[in-house]
C-alpha cells in the first residue's frame, strides 16, 4: 500500500473529536493566604467550573532535585471573604498541615493546582513579604466591603420580592376594576332592557285608554241620543235615570279596567 493509500485510510477511520463535546479550558485562579504554625492557608477556584472543588498538591521546591509533596487536599471549605468577593459560592479554601525538611525555606513552598474537569493545572507560589504584609492590611477592609456587598444583595433581594408583591396586588386590583366595570355595564344594560319595557307597556297602556275613552264617547253620544228620541214620544224624561245609572256604571267599569291594566 503506497503511503497516500495510508494517509487516506487514516483520515477515514480515525474519529474527528467533536469540539462541542470537549469540555472548556479551566480557567484557574487562586492564593496562598499564608503560611503559620505548620499549615497552609489559601483558596483556589476555576471560573470556567465554578462548582468543581480543585485538588491541591503542596509541594516544597527544591535546587537541584525534584519538588517533595507535603499534603494533598481539596480545595472545598467555606469563606464568607470569598462568597462576598464573587468566588463562586465561597466554599473554595483549602488549609493543610505541612511538615517542613529541617532547614528547608518556608518560602519555597508552593500550590499546584488541578482541575478534576480537564486535568489542567496551575501553579500558585507564596506572595513576597510585601505582598503579605499588603494582604494583612487590606483583609479587614476587604472583609467589611464583603460584608457589605452582602446586605446589598440581601436588600436587593427584598426589593425584588416587593416589588413582585406591589405588582401582583397592582394586578389583582386591575383585575377587580376590569371586574366591577363589566358588572356596571351588564347592570346598566339590564336597566335599559327594562326601561324600553316600562315605556312600551306604558304606551301599550295609553293606547288602551284611549280606545276605551272613544268608546265611552261613542256609548255616551248613543245613549244621549236614544234618551232624546224616548222624550219624544212620551213627551216626559224618558230615560234620564237609566242613562246616569248606565253612566255611572260605564265610569266604574272604565276604572277598574285601569287599574287592572296598570297592576298587570
Amino acid at each position: 500500500m503506497s503511503a497516500t493509500a495510508k494517509i487516506v485510510e487514516l483520515r477515514e477511520t480515525t474519529p474527528v473529536a467533536d469540539p462541542i463535546d470537549a469540555p472548556q479550558a479551566a480557567a484557574i485562579v487562586g492564593h496562598i493566604d499564608a503560611l503559620q504554625g505548620g499549615r497552609v492557608f489559601g483558596w483556589a477556584w476555576d471560573g470556567n467550573h465554578p462548582a468543581d472543588r480543585l485538588e491541591v498538591e503542596l509541594r516544597l521546591e527544591r535546587d537541584g532535585g525534584p519538588p517533595e509533596t507535603l499534603a494533598r487536599v481539596a480545595a472545598d471549605r467555606p469563606r464568607p471573604d470569598l462568597a462576598g468577593g464573587g468566588i463562586g459560592d465561597g466554599a473554595h479554601a483549602f488549609e493543610a498541615e505541612v511538615t517542613l525538611p529541617e532547614g528547608a525555606d518556608p518560602s519555597r513552598v508552593v500550590a499546584v493546582v488541578r482541575s478534576p474537569s480537564t486535568g489542567e493545572t496551575a501553579t500558585f507560589a507564596q506572595p513576597n513579604p510585601e505582598d503579605q504584609r499588603l494582604d494583612r492590611l487590606l483583609a479587614p477592609h476587604l472583609q467589611r466591603i464583603g460584608e457589605r456587598i452582602d446586605a446589598l444583595r440581601r436588600d436587593q433581594r427584598q426589593l425584588a420580592a416587593a416589588q413582585q408583591t406591589i405588582g401582583r396586588l397592582l394586578r389583582d386590583a386591575g383585575e377587580g376594576v376590569t371586574a366591577l366595570r363589566a358588572d356596571a355595564s351588564r347592570l346598566e344594560a339590564a336597566q335599559g332592557e327594562r326601561s324600553d319595557a316600562l315605556a312600551e307597556s306604558l304606551r301599550e297602556l295609553t293606547e288602551r285608554v284611549g280606545g276605551l275613552e272613544v268608546f265611552l264617547m261613542r256609548m255616551d253620544q248613543s245613549l244621549r241620543g236614544l234618551d232624546s228620541a224616548s222624550a219624544e214620544k212620551t213627551g216626559g224624561a224618558g230615560w234620564s235615570p237609566l242613562l246616569t245609572v248606565l253612566g255611572s256604571t260605564a265610569g266604574a267599569f272604565l276604572a277598574v279596567l285601569v287599574g287592572w291594566l296598570v297592576l298587570h
